[in-house]
């Protein structure tokens, strides 16, 4: 006799539980980027190319709007906010920390595959080192415990942040995707989870039940802001002198993409008219400039390279040069 159908899902959400548990060792790791290589249909494209959604998202300059809101439902994990606070430079070198995050994800994006597979080890490298005790209770999780980077639960939350949040600030720019075309992207995205060792079997089944697991943990004790994370947001927005309007005004871009608990519990403003309007005006601005702006202003570098790189081409000047200012190096993809 079959268990009934309300069970068989309680038992498969306990089992995902477990599974998010587990950390990610090498083995699994290579055991992912074997599985993801083989659907691979060109190396020299890499894992999506032109044709794809998630180049179609990515690829706009205007995706950035959203990183603040994505670095920040990142902190609000304590497990993330404890390891950047005690393994990365973010306290003295802020600025640094975003530019090699960034590198790294948009090497995945757009790179070839044996770029992408290159930076998908380098990154598990150095997550697998980074291993501490909580310095603080914060929700669920309590002053003493351990906690470790790669641990599959806290990669897929990661996960998550980067591929939502891009959606969400694309379809603000451009046009809502349909039904169809976010399940695409969502089926685009297992490539990307198992470059960080995310086993399919831990992913949801849909691009809805996606939605359904971010939210839950949105609205769930597994987020929680203690006083490390309120601390390392104000390093974040005070990164550089020469920043402060630029980061002024996309504070006001995060408080309004953020959850209404999580702005709270970050110590934002509350999003009144005035802030509203202030982020309408913005994006209604940046809609017109760019709808004008030439190919190295409305698209990230990357993609302008290896949009090169497929045709047999070396990425311009201006390329380079934009390369060099967002992470520190001419070339990233090519």
């Amino acid at each position: 006799m079959s268990l009934p159908e309300s069970l068989q899902n309680q038992e498969k959400q306990e089992d995902k539980n477990t599974i998010k548990q587990k950390a990610i060792t090498r083995e699994d790791l290579l055991a992912r980027l074997e599985d993801m290589s083989k659907r691979v249909l060109d190396p020299e494209v890499g894992l999506y190319g032109p044709e794809s959604i998630s180049w179609r998202i990515n690829r706009h300059t205007s995706i950035m709007m959203g990183a603040g809101c994505a670095n920040l439902l990142q902190l609000a994990h304590p497990w993330v906010a404890q390891a950047i606070d005690q393994h990365s430079q973010t306290q003295t070198d802020p600025l640094g920390r975003l530019r090699r995050t960034f590198l790294n994800v948009h090497t995945m994006v757009f790179g070839s595959l044996d770029q992408v597979l290159d930076s998908a080890i380098k990154v598990h490298n150095i997550h697998a080192k980074i291993t501490g005790q909580v310095s603080e209770n914060a929700g669920q999780t309590k002053k003493g415990s351990a906690y470790f980077a790669n641990q599959i639960g806290a990669m897929l939350w990661v996960h998550a942040t980067l591929w939502i949040t891009g959606l969400r600030v694309y379809e603000l720019f451009h046009h809502p995707l349909s039904v169809m075309q976010k399940e695409q992207y969502y089926e685009e995205s297992k490539l990307f989870a198992f470059l960080f060792g995310i086993p399919e079997s831990a992913m949801p089944a849909s691009w809805s039940e996606f939605m359904e697991y971010y939210e839950s943990v949105v609205s769930s004790d597994e987020l929680a802001v203690g006083e490390v994370g309120q601390q390392l947001v104000e390093y974040i927005f005070s990164m550089k002198a020469y920043l402060k309007p630029f980061l002024d005004r996309h504070k006001v871009h995060t408080a309004v993409l953020l959850p209404e608990r999580l702005r709270r519990d970050f110590g934002f403003p509350e999003l009144t008219p005035s802030l509203q309007k202030q982020f309408d005006f913005d994006v209604k601005l940046a809609r017109t400039l760019f709808a004008v702006a030439p190919a190295s202003v409305k698209y990230m570098p990357p993609y302008l390279e290896a949009c090169r790189r497929i045709e047999g081409e070396k990425a311009g000047l201006v390329t380079q040069m934009t390369n060099r200012v967002l992470y520190g190096q001419p070339l990233l993809v090519s």
